[in-house]
């Protein structure tokens, strides 16, 4: 008796389940077949039934091929990277000098490019550290600049989207190995992945929608990873390449003279304040010759030329983007620009765009709308790299000339 209960109960639901009569030439007239339809001509009720799950089956399989399309068309679209320069958001030592709102507000103005980006990078000019370090220099040394921020200030960096944060510089070392261990410990909290201390964070690893990015950052500086060491730089570039597994490789490079009037891409090493900068030309192309797909610089505190190597862009300065208290921003050490890099899933490049911003002190970036600083890298581009190939429009559009 319950099997024939069952029975019925499982004829109730089929024929609810159908959309149209079960006799009647109505059924003929819903829809043209198209290709690929199972098409069943049986009055009886089980050809019914069978049309039925006929049909079912037809639109999972359309479905999944929906599906799969859609896939396969995201694939193919390209990757949106944005870079930026340096970041020291405000310093808790030796006179604190933090900004409104403890410094919540300072990327308002160009967070949806960072937000909006597959990945966002960037470099940070100091370490996270609330306590104590040992202090590069006194707290009265004259034109010693050190940069310590707050610890709780590794959140502003997320809530602003970088996923990447060089640690390779010439101030990541201004109190210490702990305070760089400290900046570590906070980052790895907030989930922002870093790189360029030898031995400590000399590479990372992301894994984001299917693809793996590798992340390398060089500096010339005590305990950073070599920038005056090209074969090295050309050996851990391939081993995140075949070790790694890495579809894309990002390098990021602090390195040349500073100020003002060292905005020009020399091609050969470059000295400050008596120490040795690099020939941060020859490392770029070092590590593109080795398989990098992107390269950006920062350093110099100005922006420099933007070149197209062998497919793949390098930006060799980003210069100053979100440093609002102890820096120098006056004139083009204010250009702040945001560069958005496109390339595709196996790191060809396919095109960009630089977003205009400026700095003043105590505010943050905020967009330009008088371009400067695309008309700038516009120059620059054209004197330093003229057998390139880039095309950088009057409105920030990066192309490849013909």
């Amino acid at each position: 008796m319950k099997r024939l209960l069952l029975f019925f109960g499982l004829l109730l639901l089929i024929v609810a389940a159908m959309a149209s009569p079960l006799l009647g030439a109505d059924r003929l007239t819903q829809r043209a077949p198209s290709i690929g339809d199972s098409i069943i001509i049986d009055d009886s009720f089980f050809g019914h039934v069978a049309a039925f799950y006929s049909q079912q089956m037809l639109r999972q399989e359309r479905h999944k091929a929906m599906l799969d399309s859609l896939r396969h068309v995201e694939s193919r679209q390209p990757l949106r990277i944005a870079c930026v320069g340096d970041m020291m958001l405000g310093v808790n030592y030796p006179t604190p000098m933090l900004t409104a709102n403890d410094g919540r507000n300072l990327l308002d103005d160009v967070r949806s490019y960072l937000v909006g980006a597959d990945l966002a990078v960037g470099n940070l000019e100091g370490v996270l550290l609330d306590d104590g370090g040992e202090p590069r220099y006194g707290p009265d040394s004259k034109n010693a600049y050190m940069f310590r921020m707050p610890e709780r200030y590794a959140q502003r960096f997320v809530d602003a989207g970088f996923d990447f944060l060089s640690m390779a510089n010439n101030h990541t070392l201004d109190f210490g190995v702990d305070a760089i261990r400290s900046t570590m410990r906070n980052l790895d909290r907030v989930a922002i992945v870093y790189a360029g201390v030898q031995n400590m964070c000399e590479y990372a690893v992301l894994e984001r929608d299917t693809l793996r990015y590798g992340f390398l950052a060089f500096a010339p500086n005590l305990l950073m990873c070599n920038l005056h060491d090209l074969a090295r730089g050309e050996k851990m570039v391939k081993m995140l390449r075949e070790e790694h597994g890495c579809d894309i490789v990002i390098v990021s490079v602090h390195a040349g003279a500073e100020g003002p009037s060292a905005n020009r891409v020399t091609r050969q090493n470059e000295m400050f304040i008596g120490y040795s900068r690099g020939n941060v030309y020859a490392f770029a192309h070092r590590c593109v010759d080795a398989g990098a797909d992107l390269v950006y610089g920062h350093g110099p505190h100005v922006v420099r030329g933007i070149e197209l190597y062998k497919g793949k862009i390098i930006a060799y300065s980003l210069g100053n983007f979100c440093t609002p208290v102890g820096m120098n921003l006056k004139g083009r050490c204010g250009y702040a620009p945001v560069l958005l890099v496109d390339i595709s899933r196996d790191g060809k490049f396919c095109g960009g765009r630089i977003i205009p911003a400026i700095q003043s002190p105590l505010v943050g970036p905020k967009i330009d709308a008088t371009g400067t600083v695309i008309r700038e890298l516009q120059s620059l581009s054209r004197a330093d790299f003229p057998e390139s190939r880039l095309v950088i429009s009057d409105d920030g559009e990066l192309s490849v000339r013909e």
